[in-house]
């Protein structure tokens, strides 16, 4: 019993040493790079990571709303903590937006009218200082507050009682989350398309004569925070899996992974949708944004993501040995996560820098650490407060009527 004390103070001991490093990094990493001379916005690298959390966060309750549609029950141990993750992200969503927002000299340069070259084309009342921000912030609200009802619903189960004569409310409240998941669903998307819209596809400057214009954009944009979120949920089953009441078994981090190399699939799909349009039809205030991520200085970025997105999952995971162990589907989760992240990043710099640098961003990128610093402390908050696991669905059985 000693040593096992023992063990668990090491390891506490250890987690506190890695945690201030990290800490120490994230405060020392601005102070050096405040005095490097970096070319394009200020904050641009924050804002990429920024729109990364973001993204990832929500598809927490997104994943929990599409798994109770089709009701997934290997992914009920996943239920409450995926849940709290988005939640533990909504203070910084939505003031993290209202920071950017004072931002848009730089960032939103074309809600200025030196900017009316730009909007030729388009419905300028819709591409106004006020109309970027209220729907923006709707939207953020709408899905934050949303997910908050759909999370208390769950929460408040696992405070009643477990004896036979609650069946029949949690099969109530079974059937009440099912019928709210397509809403979780739909104001995931409608807000997501918001953001790739003002962060991403209305910064490339028109170019001759046209703006640059794409309808799969944002599904593309959406779907690749989908992709990664789902896939850095094998960080659950690994940091909780050994404990003695663990509800995690290897046929949890083999379903995951099968979601995953779909996605993978999926993924693939929707960039490439995107591609070949612009390919096929040649134009050149088409193509030119895409083949400035693909060619030239940012070439090794373009190839990152598509190896990190692409290439490393599908080839590690159509072997079993790597999609029923955990610690390689970790792996695998950081390198999607990493190329989910630089695809992000191909969204926004280039538009601003010729030959940007990521170690000439020292400072946003020690900011950018804190941020997930701050945002892993959130959610072991929440876990302090709530129960890690969904208790009452834990317990349901499957139901004879579905």
């Amino acid at each position: 019993m000693n040593g096992r004390m023992q063990s668990n103070a090491h390891k506490h001991n250890t987690m506190k040493t890695i945690v201030s490093l990290l800490a120490l990094l994230g405060f020392t990493s601005p102070i050096y790079g405040s005095t490097a001379s970096v070319a394009g916005p200020d904050n641009a690298i924050l804002i990429v990571s920024f729109l990364f959390l973001m993204g990832v966060s929500q598809v927490g309750v997104v994943f929990c709303a599409i798994c109770r549609l089709v009701y997934a029950q290997w992914a009920k141990p996943f239920f409450r903590l995926a849940e709290l993750s988005t939640m533990a992200f909504a203070p910084f969503a939505i003031v993290g937006f209202l920071l950017i927002f004072t931002y848009e000299k730089e960032l939103f340069y074309w809600l200025h009218s030196s900017a009316d070259a730009h909007l030729s084309g388009i419905t300028a009342s819709w591409l106004t200082s006020e109309g970027l921000l209220y729907r923006n912030l709707y939207a953020l609200i709408g899905f934050y507050g949303l997910s908050w009802a759909y999370v208390w619903k769950g929460i408040k189960q696992d405070r009643t009682g477990t004896t036979e004569s609650t069946e029949v409310a949690h099969r109530k409240v079974e059937r009440q989350l099912y019928l709210m998941s397509p809403w979780i669903i739909t104001t995931f998307v409608l807000c997501n398309t918001f953001i790739a819209w003002d962060f991403a596809m209305m910064i490339v400057p028109a170019s001759h004569g046209h703006q640059w214009v794409s309808t799969v954009f944002p599904i593309h944009f959406w779907f690749g925070s989908v992709f990664a979120g789902t896939a850095a949920l094998i960080a659950f089953p690994a940091l909780l899996g050994r404990s003695a009441n663990s509800p995690f078994s290897e046929r949890n981090v083999r379903q995951l992974s099968t979601l995953v190399t779909g996605f993978t699939l999926l993924w693939l799909y929707f960039y490439w949708a995107q591609f070949f349009v612009v390919w096929f039809g040649n134009l050149p205030h088409e193509f030119e944004p895409l083949w400035r991520q693909m060619y030239g200085h940012y070439a090794g970025y373009y190839w990152t993501m598509i190896s990190g997105c692409f290439f490393i999952p599908l080839t590690a995971l159509i072997f079993a040995y790597f999609n029923r162990s955990t610690g390689w589907m970790c792996l695998v989760a950081l390198s999607i996560c990493i190329g989910a992240w630089v695809n992000k990043y191909l969204m926004v710099i280039p538009i601003f820098s010729e030959d940007a640098r990521i170690m000439d961003h020292l400072g946003q990128l020690g900011a950018s650490l804190l941020l997930l610093i701050a945002f892993v402390a959130a959610v072991y908050g929440l876990t302090k407060r709530y129960s890690v696991y969904s208790n009452w669905e834990l317990s349901l059985g499957p139901n004879p009527d579905r």
